[in-house]
């Protein structure tokens, strides 16, 4: 996230974002407006000043001045930032590699990333060149994601490709998701060899299209995380292993994806906050926050306050204890 000496969170004080420690202390003071990406990749981070974004090292200084619209984190040496409404590349020292000329575009994985020349646009994918590899024949709408993308036929069913256009998996599905830990959610089509399919239940599916965990649940996560899977069921939530078993059973309102062994969760019933559950289902910290992020690095985000105007930012440690009090 940062270097390898100290991990840096963002944070708020009077209306101000900075950046503090895993204790709580202050290490880049509170002189931005706002925070570009929220993160360190690859030593950088942006961060809003006067409504430009630049980008900040480790110590607070700034790299790239502020001088764009949007600016994403790095990912694979780069970086799409957008000016005069369109969204380019650029590199750590702030060059353009490849120029701002498209709608829309993701952060490059694997060496690939997935852009749109415009609102209609079916996507096309691009090398660190700028040089088009795909072009969009399909809708494709996933980024490239080990190895697979995951798009449409000209009909409207979803199936696999790789990144020269070759067909891995067969459009056999009425929806896919990316791959994620070598499995990837999928639901069957409406009808299969010509007569009704009722029950359009989501499974999952690995690299070589075998279904490996049975279509039986109304929806799943994007992604398996940890090695388990938010599904659900009867409008509760619970999580499945690996092998598709229950892991944690279907009595949530709701439950996110693990991360360092939490997930965030809502209980049944009236309580609409959100607390942190462990791989047991147990209850490690109380719901008690309007919102939560994932943890990362140990601490987790939290926001209280009933009101987006009003809403106190904060750190909590795996024991729910703050680090950094909520505050704007």
């Amino acid at each position: 996230m940062t270097d390898l000496q100290e991990t840096l969170f963002p944070a708020k004080k009077d209306g101000k974002s900075g950046y503090i420690n895993s204790e709580g202390q202050i290490i880049i003071d509170f002189e931005f407006d706002f925070f570009g990406s929220r993160e360190f990749t690859e030593g950088l981070a942006s961060v809003l000043v006067n409504d430009k974004a630049g980008y900040i090292d480790t110590k607070g200084n700034f790299v790239i001045k502020p001088q764009f619209e949007l600016a994403m984190p790095f990912s694979d040496g780069l970086a799409y930032v957008r000016v005069d409404g369109k969204h380019g590349y650029i590199d750590k020292s702030g060059h353009f590699i490849i120029p701002p000329k498209y709608y829309s575009c993701y952060s490059f994985h694997d060496g690939y990333a997935l852009v749109n020349d415009t609102v209609t646009s079916k996507g096309f994918f691009i090398d660190k060149t700028g040089k088009t590899k795909l072009t969009g024949r399909n809708f494709l709408l996933s980024e490239y994601r080990e190895g697979l993308i995951n798009c449409t036929d000209n009909k409207g069913n979803w199936g696999f490709i790789d990144i020269d256009g070759n067909t891995i998996i067969n459009y056999d599905y009425k929806a896919t998701r990316p791959f994620y830990e070598g499995k990837a959610a999928v639901t069957p089509k409406k009808e299969i060899d010509g007569k009704p399919n009722r029950k359009e239940k989501c499974g999952f599916i690995n690299h070589q299209g075998e279904l490996i965990i049975p279509q039986i649940f109304e929806g799943a996560d994007m992604k398996f995380s940890n090695g388990f899977c938010a599904v659900w069921n009867n409008n509760l939530y619970g999580y499945i292993d690996t092998k598709g078993d229950i892991a944690i059973p279907f009595e949530f309102d709701f439950t996110d994806r693990f991360s360092e062994g939490l997930a965030a969760f809502k209980p049944k019933g009236r309580n609409k906050k959100y607390g942190y559950i462990n791989k047991s289902g147990n209850i490690m910290i109380e719901p008690k926050f309007t919102a939560v992020e994932p943890f990362a690095n140990g601490l987790a985000e939290v926001i209280i306050g009933k009101e987006y105007e009003r809403f106190l930012y904060g750190y909590v440690n795996k024991q729910g204890d703050y680090i950094w009090e909520p505050r704007r």
